[in-house]
């Protein structure tokens, strides 16, 4: 270490003491001081600690907007994958966390980067160009590279979002994007009975077993074998409406979901509709999962909608990871998304 690396490490040091301590004036001085060394923006390089997070684990919001004002990073991680926000939340501090989600929020917004929170999102055109498989026991959906698209775990689930979108009721016309495993599918039809079940599915592997297990001879059923960006607009000119819509695709991004909930507006029934996704944002820390949830619900209410996220319990065991490349769940509570049009 070179003795101006020693004299940042002691000032890193010493300022993040300060920020413990909620020395709010002696913050400010060395910000000023020592401007040229960035220390809100510097992080420990055993711990991977910062300043913010040290702000944030005692709850001082003074500090914590003076360090975000002066170019702290919000989703800067430790050594553990802790960010501030996971600091301010476990250690109880609402208001801190509330300021913490404000900034994130506004920052995704400014700079479009909901998506970076997630560094192993796969495309989704190198998606519908691979080879997927199902297990033998038909629990579990594979990709290429092992990774799951569907697993049996997410049935729970399924089950809720299906009563959400046709509000417990039969007879419905109802929409869902993306058929995977087709639990939703299934639920729908032996449950709801719906008029009209329109699945739009993608890629060719899935649409073919579709047609293995007849589908596509259901009376009640229309496949619209396709990407939903060619196959939406197309539902769109025929004036169709739906009283329920569900998204569950693979290999897309925030802005993928954005493009969709433009389109989806014009087929969601106006007012009674209700859209649901299934909400697997930011998975592998809570604090950026709350932060998506939010982008997502300004967004949506931008578009004339009113959305409630409902929290559901969901345990989901070592086991079922087994053979599984990468998980795409790691929480207990799953905040189910349910959208609907706003009063005004």
């Amino acid at each position: 270490m070179t003795s101006a690396e020693r004299k940042t490490t002691l000032l890193l040091e010493e300022f993040m003491n300060a920020c413990r301590a909620q020395d709010l004036e002696k913050v400010q001085d060395m910000m000023c001081k020592y401007s040229e060394e960035a220390l809100s923006r510097l992080q420990n390089e055993d711990t991977g600690q910062s300043a913010l997070m040290v702000a944030s684990e005692v709850g001082s919001t003074d500090i914590i907007n003076l360090l975000l004002q002066d170019g702290a990073v919000w989703n800067a991680l430790d050594r553990y994958g802790k960010c501030a926000g996971n600091y301010a939340s476990d250690a109880g501090h609402q208001e801190a966390c509330d300021v913490l989600v404000h900034h994130a929020v506004r920052c995704e917004f400014l700079l479009g980067r909901v998506d970076e929170a997630d560094k192993n999102i796969v495309e989704q055109d190198e998606y519908l160009s691979q080879r997927v498989k199902y297990t033998e026991d038909g629990k579990t959906l594979l990709d290429e590279k092992g990774d799951g698209v569907m697993m049996e775990w997410e049935r729970p689930l399924m089950q809720t979002h299906a009563q959400i979108i046709t509000g417990g009721s039969q007879r419905k016309r109802v929409l869902n994007v993306g058929f995977g495993m087709g639990v939703i599918d299934a639920i729908l039809q032996k449950e709801y009975n719906p008029d009209l079940h329109v699945i739009i599915e993608a890629h060719p592997d899935v649409y073919e077993r579709m047609k293995r297990e007849g589908w596509d001879k259901l009376d009640n059923v229309r496949i619209c074998f396709g990407k939903w960006q060619i196959e939406m607009p197309k539902l769109i000119e025929e004036g169709i409406q739906f009283d329920g819509i569900f998204f569950d695709t693979y290999g897309e991004h925030w802005r993928d979901m954005e493009d969709f909930h433009s389109m989806m507006i014009r087929v969601l029934d106006k007012p009674h509709g209700v859209y649901s996704f299934f909400n697997g944002l930011s998975p592998d820390n809570i604090f950026f999962h709350g932060v998506a949830c939010e982008c997502a619900k300004i967004q949506l209410s931008q578009l004339g909608l009113t959305s409630e996220f409902a929290a559901c319990e969901i345990r989901v065991s070592d086991d079922e990871w087994k053979g599984i490349s990468r998980k795409y769940w790691f929480g207990d509570t799953y905040y189910l998304p349910i959208v609907t049009w706003s009063n005004n």
